[in-house]
């Protein structure tokens, strides 16, 4: 009866892990989940018994979609141990495979939003980086120094989408507190994994050893950045016939073709016995 009504009613299984989901973690004031630790121990303690790749792995994702508290890794663990758990017990308790499928599935899936986040802040971060660049040319033409314009740029809330209003308050940040540029340079590509950071990075590094123009250098990398967005709206507008041709000929064609060859079939069906008898007769 409980495995009937599991099958007929699924919708409560996963309402019941909801709850249990929202009873468990909390949201801080930062918009991070938190984990008790008497609960989020031991699922670390159980995740850290995984490849060493794959928990760099996990780190690393974690922090280029942003979600860098202490209790993150350990939310994740949580939600990467206990909803499988969850979904096993009750697969031994009716025996479903469904519930094994749901097992995996609840296991994979935090993996999968992870890096769906962190793909969506790098995109973020591109499309809005040139027009951070436009934004430091008018500072630096303006004559502000590389840090103030950073910290300007960084306080340009408007402007500027919140992930590399973010980064750049920390750059500063760093900066300001006496890191050495190089090394902030490297923790922005490292926090991010933006190759067009790192290029801006360089570039910088270099305008500063050479005593190259710092606006010039800003304005080559806005072009650069602009230009390199283009070709990729070209490329994904030339894709577009590719994608197009499956839902073309699988969807609308067979329409099409009902549409257009119906009325001649069922004309060519309906007189044929005619045609025929007659030729016998």
């Amino acid at each position: 009866m409980p495995s009937t009504m599991l099958l007929d009613y699924p919708e409560f299984f996963l309402a019941a892990i909801a709850a249990g989901m929202f009873l468990i973690f909390g949201i801080e004031r930062n918009g991070q989940m938190s984990v008790p630790v008497w609960l989020s121990g031991p699922a670390v303690s159980i995740i850290s018994l995984l490849p060493e790749k794959y928990l760099h792995w996990l780190s690393q994702k974690l922090i280029w979609s942003g979600w860098r508290s202490n209790t993150a890794f350990g939310a994740l663990a949580t939600t990467k141990v206990f909803l499988p758990f969850a979904a096993l017990l009750a697969f031994f308790l009716f025996l479903q495979p469904a519930l094994l499928l749901a097992a995996i599935s609840l296991f994979v899936l935090p993996d999968l939003v992870l890096l769906r986040t962190s793909k969506r802040r790098q995109e973020k971060i591109k499309e809005m980086l040139p027009q951070a660049l436009d934004l430091m040319i008018l500072c630096v033409d303006a004559g502000l120094g590389l840090d103030a314009t950073l910290q300007k740029i960084a306080a340009e809330k408007s402007k500027i989408v919140p992930a590399l209003n973010e980064e750049l308050e920390i750059l500063g940040r760093d900066i300001l507190l006496g890191m050495d540029r190089e090394r902030a340079y490297e923790e922005l590509f490292s926090r991010t994994g933006v190759e067009e950071l790192k290029a801006l990075a360089s570039s910088l590094n270099q305008s500063a050893k050479l005593g190259i123009s710092i606006a010039k250098t800003l304005r080559n990398q806005a072009e650069y950045l602009r230009m390199k967005l283009t070709q990729k709206a070209e490329e994904k507008a030339a894709k577009l016939p590719i994608y197009m041709a499956f839902p073309l000929w699988f969807c609308i064609m067979p329409a099409l073709f009902v549409i257009l060859l119906a009325p001649s079939l069922i004309t060519f069906f309906e007189k044929a016995p005619t045609r025929q008898s007659s030729s016998f007769r």
